[in-house]
């Protein structure tokens, strides 16, 4: 090699070390999704900000640090794929600044929907009692849900929240992360019918139009109630329980007939509604 060579030998060495440096910025943030909620690939942006104010998204390679190890995995190109749930921070230290993000695993595993029950007709916007639960059986916490109904003309969701519509009974479908759960709601609507005193004041008469309704009487102990479908003779229900459950399905303007639970309990011939509940289902 000759003496003339040599300063170009150096500044090749010099160029190519130059090159695999990033530059440091005067400062940066970390940006990350709030809640992860799958082992899907999460992107972790780097936001630069350069000595004049302007900001960039890092390209480099960097030397990112999760905590704790366990939670979760990151490569130099901010990919992060979480492995449990859990709480952490992701961690990046450029030139003299260090900047941490928190990371949130919520690994969605099922969804549990049988605590749904009924809805009633006009309570309006409801959120419905669905658990969104990881890989242990534990309920997750700040899970994105989404509804939707196969049945707009009863239900329609509105993100997590259902608006009934009408008496009938809808499939919902809720999903979170990449989990989905299909699961069926009746809308009810109940009534308020005036209770009309019959057999000197023995029984009870609620007056109703057609449609397909559900009579429940709930007494303080077990009794023997009958209860008599107007215009449905074969829906008529007698037992002996506490709490009573008659179901018909009335054609024709009718009604129903039954007894009188302040009559039943201690023969008094007040007439009380207390206990009882008569709605339209599906």
């Amino acid at each position: 090699m000759t003496p003339d060579t040599c300063p170009l030998v150096v500044s090749a060495i010099l160029v190519l070390s130059g090159c695999s440096k990033p530059d440091i910025p005067r400062d940066f943030k970390l940006d990350l999704s709030s809640v992860i909620d799958s082992t899907d690939p999460a992107r972790i942006s780097v936001r630069a900000y350069s000595a004049e104010g302007a900001a960039t998204v890092g390209e480099n390679d960097y030397d990112f640090k999760v905590t704790p190890k366990d939670l979760a995995t990151v490569d130099s190109h901010g990919t992060l794929i979480c492995k449990r749930s859990g709480d952490g921070t992701v961690a990046l230290t450029l030139g003299p600044n260090s900047r941490t993000a928190p990371v949130k695993c919520r690994l969605v595993a099922r969804i549990d929907a049988s605590d749904v029950g009924r809805v009633e007709l006009t309570k309006g916007l409801i959120a419905p009692k669905i658990r969104v639960l990881g890989q242990r059986g534990e309920e997750l916490d700040g899970i994105q849900l989404l509804l939707s109904s196969k049945n707009t003309e009863v239900l329609i969701p509105q993100g997590s929240q259902l608006l009934p519509k009408n008496v009938g009974t809808a499939t919902i479908l809720a999903r979170a992360g990449q989990v989905s759960q299909t699961f069926k709601v009746d809308v009810i609507r109940s009534l308020a019918p005036e209770a009309l005193p019959l057999e000197q004041n023995r029984k009870i008469y609620f007056s109703l139009e057609p449609g397909k309704y559900e009579l429940q009487v709930t007494l303080p102990e077990p009794k023997r109630l009958a209860a008599e479908w107007r215009s449905a003779p074969y829906c008529n229900y007698a037992a002996t329980a506490k709490e009573h459950v008659s179901v018909c399905v009335l054609r024709a303007k009718g009604g129903v007939v039954f007894d009188s639970p302040p009559y039943l309990m201690s023969g008094s011939t007040e007439i009380s509604t207390s206990g009882v509940a008569i709605a339209e289902v599906p």
